[in-house]
This record gives structure tokens, sequence and C-alpha cells, in this order.
């Protein structure tokens, strides 16, 4: 069961997202996590349409949702959610060229440290990359629990089940599905609290990777 204080922080994210998309009449969303906050802004002044059910072209991706999303971000990269990006969001990162940010986040230099992808990287290296940019996004305790082989757009490469902590305390899931096999990375990441969204939603994403192959 949820304690008391997760349900109160869940029900009020939820209630200023559906203000933010001018349900009930309540007011907007504003994210305050650090991941939150970094995900929108490279998503910002993005449009929100309604991914419906069915096989959509995402930006050279084949994917099938049984269920409808609000759809934000650009071609490489886009982020869907049914309840607002802090209690569900799934990342599709397509095409990132080796020195490019991990999220496409823009760094001060070529020189800069950062969550880089290099060409030749292989899947233990990948997810190490991606567990790094989540804790620089803000996201504590960023471990993996299983790493095993997946295809994505019928090239090799690994799935990965991730957990980690907000700032908040709150408990998050992580699923990662990516391939590097071309020079460049592609990934699905889908994330959510814990307990309820994350199995809520599990059994669409897991759909949707499936048909991802």
């Amino acid at each position: 069961m949820k304690r008391p204080a997760e349900r109160m922080w869940i029900r009020s994210a939820n209630e200023r997202f559906s203000l933010r998309n001018g349900r009930n009449g309540r007011a907007p969303i504003r994210p305050v996590r650090a991941m939150a906050v970094l995900l929108l802004a490279l998503l910002s002044g993005c449009a929100s349409p309604l991914i419906k059910p069915g096989t959509h072209n995402v930006d050279g991706l084949q994917l099938t949702t049984p269920v409808a999303w609000t759809a934000q971000g650009k071609s490489g990269q886009r982020l869907w959610t049914r309840d607002g990006p802090l209690l569900n969001a799934l990342r599709i990162y397509t095409d990132i060229a080796p020195g490019e940010h991990v999220f496409r986040q823009r760094l001060r230099a070529s020189t800069t440290e950062g969550a880089r992808f290099r060409a030749g990287l292989g899947p233990i290296e990948i997810q190490e990359l991606m567990i790094e940019a989540m804790g620089a996004g803000g996201m504590r305790n960023v471990r993996s629990t299983e790493l095993r082989p997946a295809t994505l757009n019928g090239r090799a490469g690994f799935r990965s089940q991730i957990e980690c902590d907000a700032t908040s305390g709150l408990h998050y899931r992580a699923l990662l599905l990516a391939e590097g096999e071309d020079g460049s990375l592609s990934y699905l990441l889908y994330l959510a609290p814990a307990e309820y969204y994350f199995e809520q939603g599990l059994p669409s994403v897991e759909a949707i990777f499936a048909s991802s192959k």
C-alpha cells in the first residue's frame, strides 16, 4: 500500500497535470523535480498531440500502442505520457550520434564531461551512460536490476530494468530498451513511480516494446 505522503504527492501531481490539460478546471502542473525540469526543458515549445491507439511511425520506429498518450517533443526526441511526466513518461529517442548527450542535453563545449554516447559501446556501457544521465538529472540511487539481450527496430540491443529515487523520496522504476549497433543510439525509456503507476502502465509499455522489434 502507498504511504500517506506518497498518496498525497501522487494525487496532487496528477490533479495539476489534469489542470494543465484543461481537465476538471484545476491548476497546471509545475514540475519541480530536477529530472522532470530537464526533460520538459529539452522538449519545450512543442505541441502536445494525442497519440491514438494503433501503429505509428515514430522517427523510423514502428510502434503499436493499445492506449492513447499525450505526446511532446520533436524529431529524434519524443515524450509520451498519460498522466503527466512525473507519473508516467515514455521517452523515445532515435539516432543519437557519437558525442551527443544521451538525453540530447546541450553541453557547454565539445570537451564538457557528460553522458555522451560513443560508437562501439556495448550494452553494459550504454546502460551505465543512461544511469549516469538519470543521476545527473536529479534521480538518486540509480541502479540496474536486470540486463538481457533484446531487439529494437530489427537490430540487436538490450533491455534493462532500473530503479531509482526522486529527491522527494518517491521510489521509481524504469524499463530501458536500446540499441547502438549502427553507430548511433536509439532507445525507449519508460519511467514511473514504482507503486501503482509503473504497474498500471506496464502492459501498454510491454506491447509497445514488443512492437518495436
